[in-house]
């Protein structure tokens, strides 16, 4: 099994921008025949530039950008032989943070680029995505520049319901790696018989994957800290995670690798389900 239809995101940017964003998402595409479904828009909060300031793009020239990218990423599609349909902002009949999860809900993907300090309106994109929409999604860092699918994978693993949401979301991926490392933070919650990370090593290599299990401590930086370093440390290309949406009080108290990742941008690409 793997992926039929992928919903990318694709944010009007410099043509050189546009193409390191969507190198990894074609990628997958075509190692998957994948269908894709591209929405072109911005998910930016841009207002018409003041008199004499340059700070803000007008609007006509934002109109200007996204029709020459939808041209350029059809371009990009076409030449690679892939099976897709481009849709700019014009196509959409609801509000922007609705668009990716709508589209995602009828494919088995959703992909997009996504960075530190990301505008609000780009975080209400990927929230729905992740939250609304019922589908795994995979957020790519800017600086990401491979364009080959990821070989060395870590599945962060807390035996909650969203995890098992992307592990089963991300088992085309994982299928292929070279590596899959489960970790789980072993001091950070008690788990119960038949739901161990071990146990998720042995369902993976029922499905093909190579699939160990590393256990780590949270140690003083917390939950995302650890598991990171274990990314980092294994020189994983892939973070495979569940996404938890708490309440303020809660988050504020205990943290929230979901709220972390969403505030830093993911150091890797990162696959989500919620």
């Amino acid at each position: 099994m793997g992926y039929t239809t992928i919903a990318l995101h694709v944010e009007p940017d410099t043509l050189g921008a546009v193409d390191a964003s969507i190198a990894l998402p074609l990628a997958l595409a075509e190692a998957h025949a994948a269908n894709v479904a591209a929405l072109v828009f911005t998910a930016s909060v841009y207002h018409p530039e003041p008199a004499g300031g340059d700070a803000e793009m007008p609007e006509s020239a934002l109109a200007a950008r996204e029709d020459a990218v939808l041209l350029h990423v059809r371009t990009a599609l076409e030449a690679r032989g892939l099976r897709f349909e481009v849709r700019g902002r014009s196509s959409f009949a609801y509000g922007v943070g609705e668009v990716l999860a709508d589209q995602m809900r009828v494919s088995d993907l959703g992909i997009m680029s996504y960075g530190s300090g990301a505008e609000v309106g780009k975080r209400f994109v990927a929230s729905g995505g992740i939250f609304s929409s019922g589908r795994p999604m995979l957020l790519v860092p800017p600086s990401h520049d491979s364009a080959s699918p990821p070989s060395r994978v870590i599945v962060a693993w807390d035996a909650s319901t969203a995890a098992v949401r992307a592990v089963h979301g991300a088992l085309p991926l994982l299928k292929r790696a070279d590596s899959v490392t489960v970790v789980s933070v072993t001091d950070d919650k008690e788990f119960r018989p038949g739901q161990s990370a071990i146990e998720l090593t042995h369902l993976l290599a029922r499905h093909g994957a190579k699939a160990d299990f590393r256990p780590v401590r949270r140690g003083s930086g917390g939950v995302t800290r650890a598991i990171l370093d274990a990314a980092r440390e294994a020189r994983a290309d892939l973070l495979v995670m569940g996404a938890v949406r708490h309440a303020p009080i809660r988050n504020l108290v205990y943290g929230s690798a979901t709220m972390d990742l969403l505030d830093e941008g993911p150091a890797v690409p990162t696959l989500l389900a919620a």
